[in-house]
């Protein structure tokens, strides 16, 4: 069969299918797809003459072989045969691959001809030799091919060798290369992306967009088909908005702004949109591109920073810049509704030593507590702020009269009623408030702050725990919880004072063996108040002296009596201050007042505290030396709330341990507060001092501290204090009938 007939039509259509190529393609054409056809065509006419050939096939070129390298050499394509010996019969196209190698050096050759320069396609050619059809791609150079293998057949349907058509589909691949690229980067985008045709339907969505808005495709399809905008992506459009994205669109291909986006969910967001028209190159709009990111991440990372500027990070409460910017407005409001406002300074007396003794981490527990507390004392308008370190203030707006100035400062000091407790310890601490007010005080910012902070100092100086008033004036100060020195001193004189007893209690022998004497203030406006709350000004003020007389003849007193009614009352301690130990007339006065009483020194026993004792242990142990020789007994008191080293006791001529009562009360915790207790028993044994339980309340607290060796207890379940009176009746009863405990 001749290819002559052929060869002109098949010119013609590689011209033709080139000049539609270059003219023009369809959108979205794959261009392989064209020159695969021609070629598949030119080969399999040329086939159709091979097949009739016998089966050893020729290897001189003909005039048609020619012009069908003219083509392949157009359409970049190789056209290979190989008999059924693999030897290359056929290789149209050559030049394209090799221009250094003439064509004529390959035919009649083995395939392995190439597997030095070409392993790869050798390879190819390998599988091909085995009758196997197929499709693969390879690398010629820098020149990326389609290989597409099939067997070719004789006359008699026998297998002659095989045909193999390589197109060159380089730029296809790199085409293909950027395409795949941009989409990858699309779907991966952390952008949300919307493709839409002309008429405005959505195309292709990528996952962000899902992921940000909860919506897929379809469900874009179905919000456009309702045209319900209570229910789309865009929350509010209206005709102004659209109006101008349009006319962004016809002006300049591209709009970009800031709208609000609704999620699935129906939550609102804030997004900014990136919006672009895609023209043909004939001008003609085909498609819209739509680009938006989430800013809602960005917007709660400003609001963050915002707060975190305004706001103290300790405690959450509005900071000093804050405080400043509220105060102002606060004047502001103020000024124009012709009504008053009250600033409040508040600072914490003693802070500093708590920090100290405690440690800045309580102390860092205590001021949110008190952060917590001064929110719920004022009113829900006003501003809690904290300055700095342990300074924080109160603005209140809308004063009408200064009663209600007295009772935001009341409502302000009641939060230090409460004592506070972390991690099983108590502190009791106080606060001293300065209190001025708009337009009396100051009429502007600078003025009403530097009145507070004066009037601050003043509650300072008249004594802590309480706060002053400037408009006032400093003989009306206003006070919540703060006594005057002198208020203290004329309670001795007007028989203010009293003293209550609680037993001592011998767990052992079940009897009573003394008691512990405990001062307390009857005020005639505030009630019973005890030494607690007033003991820091008794030491400031130099009142502790006449208190620690006044109590030592009473309790001498009251011992004389029980003794004259038969009461065989072993001991009654008493609490001393640093005052007391520093005065060199204070022993002395003890045997003094002994002898007075006619009383032997052993019916006394003064306690201190552990932290008295460590923050002066040479004064103390001199001061507790010089009486022990006079037959004076002494204990420690709160033994074991520093956790600090107890070889002070070693040289320490005392008698008695008191546990620190917040130790019992851990009791029934862990395991590790049980052997605490146990090891400061012990300590007390070996050192052969009593060791004293503070603050039994419960049968089973006793038993556990029967089981561990302390013997010696004091608290609720065996009394509270009481009066002489009624502990001299109570102790009648008990040794007539040795009940086990007081009532």
């Amino acid at each position: 069969m001749s290819l002559a007939p052929y060869s002109t039509g098949l010119v013609f259509l590689s011209v033709g299918i080139s000049l539609h190529f270059f003219w023009g393609f369809p959108f979205g054409l794959n261009i392989p797809l064209y020159l695969s056809l021609a070629l598949s065509c030119v080969l399999s006419i040329f086939l159709l003459k091979r097949r009739s050939s016998p089966a050893t096939l020729s290897v001189v070129p003909n005039k048609n072989e020619a012009s069908l390298g003219d083509i392949a050499d157009m359409c970049k394509a190789v056209i290979w045969q190989v008999n059924h010996r693999g030897l290359l019969v056929q290789v149209i196209g050559w030049q394209g691959i090799n221009s250094e190698v003439d064509t004529a050096d390959l035919l009649g050759r083995d395939i392995s001809v190439l597997k030095h320069d070409y392993p790869n396609f050798y390879a190819l050619l390998q599988r091909a030799q085995e009758g196997e059809e197929f499709v693969a791609h390879g690398d010629f150079g820098t020149q990326f091919y389609q290989h597409r293998f099939s067997v070719v057949t004789n006359e008699n349907g026998q297998r002659a060798g095989f045909q193999c058509l390589s197109v060159d589909i380089t730029e296809d691949q790199r085409l293909y290369n950027r395409l795949a690229f941009s989409e990858q980067l699309i779907a991966t985008s952390g952008e949300a992306v919307i493709i839409f045709n002309r008429h405005r339907q959505p195309l292709s969505i990528n996952h962000a967009f899902t992921r940000i808005t909860g919506f897929s495709r379809q469900d874009l399809l179905k919000i456009i088909a309702r045209g319900d905008s209570s229910e789309g992506l865009l929350v509010h459009p209206d005709t102004v908005f659209f109006k101008g994205v349009l006319q962004a669109i016809r002006d300049k291909n591209h709009w970009t702004g800031e709208v609000a986006l609704r999620r699935q969910s129906g939550e609102q967001f804030a997004a900014n949109i990136s919006l672009s028209v895609v023209r043909d190159s004939n001008g003609t709009l085909t498609h819209y591109a739509v680009f938006f990111s989430d800013l809602s991440y960005m917007k709660r990372s400003h609001e963050e920073l915002r707060y975190l500027a305004t706001h103290d990070n300790l405690t959450d409460l509005p900071n000093r810049r804050l405080f400043l910017d509220r105060l102002e407005q606060g004047i502001q409001r103020a000024r124009r509704s012709h009504t008053q406002l009250a600033l409040f300074y508040i600072d914490l007396d003693n802070f500093k030593l708590i920090n100290d003794s405690h440690g800045h981490h309580f102390g860092d527990e205590l001021l949110q507590e008190i952060a917590r507390r001064l929110l719920r004392a004022v009113r829900q308008s006003d501003t809690v702020a904290r300055l700095a370190g342990d300074e924080f203030t109160v603005i209140a707006e809308n004063i009408n009269d200064l009663a209600e100035v007295r009772s935001i400062a009341e409502k302000t000091l009641s939060c230090f009623e409460k004592p506070f407790e972390f991690h099983g310890q108590q502190l009791e601490a106080t606060a001293s408030v300065g209190v001025a007010v708009y337009p009396n005080d100051g009429s502007d910012l600078a003025t009403l702050m530097k009145q507070a902070d004066a009037a601050m100092y003043k509650a300072k100086a008249a004594g802590r725990n309480g706060f002053y008033s400037l408009h006032d004036g400093e003989n009306s100060r206003v006070s919540g919880r703060l006594f005057y020195p002198s208020e203290l001193r004329l309670a001795l004189k007007r028989n203010q004072m009293s003293l209550v007893y609680q037993p001592l209690f011998d767990i052992k022998q079940r009897r009573v063996v003394g008691c512990e004497s405990l001062l307390r203030w009857n005020h005639h406006a505030r009630g019973l108040i005890k030494p607690g709350d007033f003991m820091v000004i008794s030491e400031e003020a130099g009142i502790t002296g006449e208190l620690g007389a006044w109590t030592l003849n009473e309790v001498c007193r009251q011992l004389r009596s029980w003794h004259l009614q038969g009461l065989d009352v072993g001991y009654v301690s008493i609490n001393i201050e640093i005052s007391q130990i520093e005065d060199p007339d204070y022993p002395e006065l003890i045997l003094d007042t002994l002898g007075q009483h006619k009383l032997d020194a052993s019916c006394l026993m003064f306690e201190i505290s552990e932290a008295l004792v460590l923050a002066s242990v040479t004064k103390t142990t001199q001061f507790v030396r010089t009486l022990t020789q006079m037959g004076l007994r002494f204990c420690i008191d709160g033994f074991g709330a520093s956790g600090k080293n107890v070889n002070y006791l070693k040289e320490f001529p005392v008698e008695a341990l008191k546990l620190d009562h917040r130790l019992l009360m851990r009791l029934n915790g862990t395991r590790q507060h049980l052997d605490l207790i146990q090891a400061l028993t012990g300590i007390g044994d070996i050192l052969d001092k009593t060791v004293i339980a503070v603050g039994v309340e419960r049968i089973r607290q006793e038993e556990v501290l029967a089981e561990i060796g302390c013997h010696f207890a004091q608290g609720y379940l065996y009394g509270k204090p009481m009066s002489a009176d009624y502990f001299g009746k109570a102790y009648s009863q008990l040794e007539a009938n040795r009940p086990s405990r007081l009532h």
